[in-house]
This record gives C-alpha cells, structure tokens and sequence, in this order.
C-alpha cells in the first residue's frame, strides 16, 4: 500500500519522540504546538512546501526537501480527498510536543504526526496508516 512507504519517508526524529509511554501534555501549552502542527498539514495540502519547511529545525530542513514533500503529499492524496481531520491528541516526551491528528480520506485514514522541539521548530513529520482504535 501506498501509505506504507510515506511513513518511511517522514520519520527523521520522531521515532525518539513517541515512546510508547509519552506522558499527555500540560494544558493551556498546547495551543501554540497544536496552531504549528495544524499550519503545517494545511500547507502540506495546499502544496505550499516550502512554506511547510520554513518551520523545520536545521536537522528536518536537511533531510526534507520540497520535492520530497511533494511526493509524499502527492502518495498521501491518491487515497482521495480528505473527509475529515479529526481534533488534536497532544503528548509530551523528551523535550518535545508532538501532536497527532487523525485524518480521514476517501479510501484510507492516516495519523499525520508532527512534533515539535523545545524552540518552537518542527522536529519530525510522520504520516501512517490509521490504526483501528481510537486517535
């Protein structure tokens, strides 16, 4: 399936981001986080790739081109339009907020994954397969 090689693509450093035992995040901090993590999946779809990596920390601006964007965006959007984007699930671990949204598209359902360092900069992008539990 497609979706199996775009979880591939995007997993820089988020694989030290979600252990499985991420604690939730303290409320009224995950406004900011959740506002990045949502402009990113916003331009991500609007094909604003650039505009996607302007929020990257130095590490993600180097393993993440805007063509490798593109054909992530364009894997993701073969599974049809999106349906819907569920609210937010955000955790803490190690220094990072990572915020995950559960996405649903016409042929498949994705967590899109973003997460965020200790300055504000987007640290990891990851897009899996939808599991069949709860987002």
């Amino acid at each position: 399936m497609k979706l199996h090689r775009i979880a591939l693509v995007l997993c820089l450093t988020l694989a030290a981001a979600l252990p499985a035992q991420a604690q939730p995040a303290a409320a009224g901090a995950d406004a900011e986080a959740v506002n990045l993590a949502s402009q990113v999946l916003d331009r991500m779809e609007a094909g604003d790739f650039e505009g996607v990596r302007t929020g990257f920390n130095a590490q993600m601006r180097d393993g993440l081109d805007v063509a490798r964007l593109a054909d992530v965006q364009r894997q993701i959007e073969a599974t049809g339009p999106v349906l819907e984007r569920g609210e937010p699930r955000v955790l803490r671990h190690d220094g990072y907020t990572v915020v995950v949204f559960r996405i649903q598209r016409e042929q498949a359902a994705l967590d899109a994954t973003v997460a965020i360092d200790g300055e504000g900069r987007v640290a990891g992008l990851h897009f899996l397969p939808a599991d069949a539990g709860p987002q």
